[in-house]
């Protein structure tokens, strides 16, 4: 049976995440929740439960979320208005690269600390899915939301397009997860929420749809072609009047 996470053994999780940021040379966040407070869909607590059967554990499992930043040039990549296809002059595919680089560190990294921790590592993404799968929804049975556990881990609020909005980046950063037997208490953080800001909703006509506009948004991420899986509009703007707002001490509204 797996050891209650204590004091010490936090501080160790934290220290060793710092290690990997400082050698990558990003920033990072770190947070914990319970496995039972994320909300998850039924397909995803099946996948999850066979993933966590390794542990052993009948107690309770925290989840430690990892995020790395992009950086300032990489979201700058980005249109910063609608386009339905890369400008000749383009930088598009740096931010693709970015995502693509972000995922992988993650990989080594979550896969690194469950080892040195005896826990379970949820790698951050499944890549080049949007041209497999003929709807969004068959992807989720193979993966957890990892931003069902950063929003109740406090690193973030979900934002009006769907990513988790945080108050140092935006959603401008990617996330993994870690699991652990034992219990720590999620910190509190004051988040403000998006207030009355629209902005992700006034750059990209998809998510102004009415329903669920994920399917959409893939097929617009498949038509495009960039190196990844990824647009990274919404992200873009709301990046830029989160951070913008964060500076200044204001609310994003």
């Amino acid at each position: 049976m797996g050891a209650v996470i204590d004091t010490i053994c936090v501080d160790d999780i934290e220290q060793g995440f710092g290690q990997w940021c400082q050698r990558l040379e990003r920033r990072g966040l770190i947070g914990f929740s319970s496995v039972e407070a994320a909300e998850l869909l039924p397909v995803q607590e099946q996948y999850l439960r066979a993933r966590l059967e390794p542990l052993r554990f009948a107690g309770p499992i925290t989840a430690v979320s990892l995020g790395l930043l992009y950086r300032e040039q990489e979201v700058r990549a980005v249109p910063a208005v609608w386009t339905s296809r890369a400008p000749a002059d383009s930088r598009w595919n740096e931010y693709a690269r970015a995502y693509r680089t972000l995922n992988r560190e993650l990989n080594a990294l979550v896969l690194a600390l469950a080892e040195q921790f005896d826990g379970v590592a949820e790698q951050a993404t499944i890549e080049g899915w949007a041209g497999r799968v003929a709807h969004v929804s068959e992807y989720f049975s193979h993966c957890v939301s990892h931003r069902a556990f950063a929003e109740k881990a406090g690193l973030g609020w979900r934002g009006r397009h769907g990513l988790i909005v945080t108050p140092e980046a935006g959603p401008a950063l990617r996330f993994a997860t870690l699991f652990l037997p034992g219990t720590v208490a999620a910190r509190n953080r004051e988040l403000v929420g998006c207030g009355e800001c629209q902005a992700c909703l006034q750059v990209c006509p998809i998510l102004r749809r009415k329903g669920d506009y994920r399917d959409a948004c893939r097929r617009r991420i498949n038509a495009l072609g960039l190196e990844s899986d990824v647009c990274g509009i919404c992200v873009r703007v709301c990046w830029e009047t989160v951070t913008a707002g964060y500076r200044a001490g204001q609310t994003p509204g």
